[in-house]
């Protein structure tokens, strides 16, 4: 079977801001609709591990290197006809000409899923897995706390701008999902026509 009659790979950017809920919603599409999952917390903290990050400095220069791992495994995937879940805390006008690429391998099977919650709320995630021990301690989340509602107050985690031709779909995470997860799932299914 040729490239041509295969349908087109599927490729689902999941962003929002830190502690909006866009790694659970990411874990769970993927699962659902049979996509590897590519997250860039997940790519750090592997690099985080076998490099190590005294500071916040270093965190960041680490962070830079999982954009380049996660968009060249994209990359690869989409190649194979695979597709893709992309998930992080994409801040507008700063990832769109590495994800040029993968939006145009993907065309119209290209979904932006944009996570978003009340402050308040994403204040108290935020504190709240920072507190638990969950994270991974080389993201040096007590330094970066007053940035994230900075960010957020200052709109650089409003959705991403990659063309009229991407499907944009934000989802409330402040109590469940609204839309409902069966819709995100419908879009997706549409835009990339997988049948299941």
């Amino acid at each position: 079977m040729g490239r041509g009659d295969r349908t087109r790979p599927a490729l689902v950017l999941v962003g929002g801001a830190p502690a909006s809920g866009k790694t659970t919603l990411a874990t769970v599409l993927a699962r659902t609709i049979g996509l590897p999952l590519l997250a860039k917390d997940d790519v750090k903290e592997t690099l985080l591990d076998a490099l190590g990050a005294t500071d916040r400095a270093r965190s960041r220069e680490i962070g830079a290197a999982s954009y380049a791992v996660l968009f060249s495994v994209a990359a690869r995937l989409l190649d194979a006809g695979v597709g893709a879940v992309l998930e992080s805390n994409w801040r507008r006008g700063v990832p769109e000409p590495d994800l040029e690429p993968l939006v145009a391998a993907a065309g119209p099977g290209t979904v932006l899923v944009h996570c978003q919650a009340g402050r308040d709320e994403i204040a108290r995630r935020y504190r709240a897995r920072w507190a638990d021990g969950a994270r991974h301690p080389g993201h040096h989340d007590d330094a970066a706390s007053a940035s994230v509602l900075t960010d957020l107050d200052a709109g650089r985690y409003a959705p991403l701008d990659l063309g009229s031709h991407v499907r944009i779909l934000v989802v409330d995470t402040t109590a469940g999902y609204a839309p409902t997860l069966d819709t995100i799932l419908a879009t997706i299914r549409g835009a990339s026509g997988r049948a299941r």
